[in-house]
Formats: C-alpha cells, structure tokens, sequence
C-alpha cells in the first residue's frame, strides 16, 4: 500500500527532485522486487523451507533499512504512521525470526569465500565514508551523493550504513569466515538483505536521471556488480551441499 502510494500520488513527497525521484524510485523496486520476494520467501518459510526462512529475515532487513529513509527523512508525509508500522513490525518479525531459525546445517564450501567478500564490501564503504567525513573535519568540505540529494539525506544515509549496514557485514563476514551454522544463516540473510537494497538503488538511480537531474546518469557498469556478488554469494550458500 505505501509502495503503490508513493507511485499513484506525485504530491506525496516533497523537496528537491532528486529526493522526490529517489523516493518514488524506492517504491517502485519495493513494489515489483521487494514485495514478491518477501512474499515468496514467507510463504515457503511458512511451509517450512529452511532456506524460506533466511531470505525471510534478509527482506525483513530491507525492510527496515528501505523504509528508515521515509521515517527519519526531516520532512512529513500522509503516510508517517504507515511508514512508522513498516519498520517496526519489520524489526519485531525479524527479532522473532532470528530466534526460531534453523541453526543444525551450513554450507561449508562457501562459507569464507562469501564471508571474505561481505568483509571487502564493510571494508570499502567504511573507507569510502572514512575518507569523505575526514574531508568534512579537515577542509570543512560537506559530503557529496552520486544522486544528489540534500546534505540531510546524505547525513542520513551514512548514519544508516554505518550502524546498519556495515555491522551486519562485519558480522555475517566473520562468522561466515568462521564456518559457523549461524554465519551461514546470517550470511544468506545479509546478501539478500544488502543486494536486495543495491537493485533499489539502481531503480532510484533511474528515476533521478529521468526526472532531468543533471549530472546523473541512468546507470553505470559497476552499478551491478554488487548486487551480481550478493546474488552469486547467496547461490553459493543455498546451492551446495549442506553438512550438520
């Protein structure tokens, strides 16, 4: 519903148009992507589907970094409480997931290639943002957005990967690395997790270069790579032989 809103209503969001095209961007990958993939993923876990249940709790984690943007955006919408709803429900589903997961098998072939390349990803983005916030403290100079959007928003979006994205990596990285059973779970759940949000920002890129931003192009080659890793990643969990 909030998905299909911010699509139909063109005056639901506002501010500059990049943030209002990156939004609607996000609602788009959210309805024709994120929806179907949580659904598909509920249902088999419903049914009892192991691996249902990790990429459950992965969409639950795109869920709620996806939907953090529209709550803690400066800026009021029709649909706060709605928005307010997703995250939560989002984050008491996952909590309670996480708690009734299948822990007894793991995927030992590739458990550290994967957890290496969740490490790399943590590692880039944390020195990626390092180099701009030293810039900041230094020169005085604000971070900049490939976008671009508002300094708030990019505030926001680096406060987000920092607490959220990047422990999650660190985390399933190590484990993984590890060979733990709970490295494999959080492994899967992190590369859907995070790939899922990398096709959301490729969808948000579109829309920004199609409402006539200047500078932003509708894509770039390594725009896929990440979410072609995450994906290959997760295949290489789910699809080998699982051991006790």
């Amino acid at each position: 519903m909030a998905a299909s809103a911010g699509l139909l209503d063109e005056g639901l969001y506002s501010g500059p148009t990049a943030l209002i095209a990156r939004f609607r961007g996000n609602d788009m990958a959210t309805l024709v992507a994120g929806v179907p993939l949580l659904s598909v993923a509920l249902t088999a876990s419903v049914r009892g589907s192991a691996r249902g249940d990790l990429v459950w709790a992965g969409m639950l984690g795109y869920s709620i970094y996806n939907y953090a943007y529209y709550v803690y955006d400066p800026a009021f919408t029709d649909l706060f409480l709605v928005h307010v709803a997703i995250v939560v429900l989002s984050a008491a589903s996952l909590g309670l997931a996480l708690t009734d997961l299948d822990l007894t098998t793991r995927a030992r072939t590739a458990m550290r290639w994967v957890g290496g390349l969740l490490l790399l990803l943590a590692v880039t983005l944390t020195g990626m943002y390092g180099v701009s916030l030293v810039r900041l403290a230094v020169t005085g100079a604000p971070p900049m957005d490939v976008l671009p959007l508002p300094q708030a928003q990019v505030h926001l979006g680096m406060a987000l990967d920092l607490t959220m994205v990047v422990p999650t990596l660190v985390l399933a990285g190590v484990l993984l690395w590890r060979r733990t059973a709970w490295g494999y779970a959080l492994g899967v759940a992190t590369c859907v997790y995070v790939g899922a949000y990398q096709l959301n920002y490729l969808m948000a890129r579109y829309f920004v270069a199609q409402a006539g931003v200047p500078g932003v192009a509708y894509a770039e080659p390594l725009d896929l790579l990440i979410p072609a890793l995450l994906l290959t990643g997760v295949l290489a969990l789910v699809g080998h032989r699982r051991e006790g």
